[in-house]
């Protein structure tokens, strides 16, 4: 659980700073729950992490950045 509490705290300061939406980031060796799972979504429709049906052995190490496509002040 303390992992989705950080993962929530970390879309939470996306979503208050200057990003439009959210990206998804897979690992290059995640299992396929987690490489369909990575893309850019709305702040409202992005997934909670971690996924629960990774089957990677190390668990679900996805993570959110930040979609910045704003330009100038």
């Amino acid at each position: 659980m303390e992992k989705q509490a950080e993962q929530r705290a970390a879309l939470k300061k996306i979503k208050e700073g200057l990003a439009t939406r959210v990206r998804i980031m897979a690992s290059r060796d995640s299992c396929p729950v987690c490489v369909e799972l990575a893309g850019a979504y709305a702040f409202d429709e992005a997934p909670l992490l971690p996924q629960e049906g990774c089957s990677h052995p190390q668990g679900c190490r996805c993570h959110y950045e930040p979609v910045l496509d704003r330009f100038g002040p």
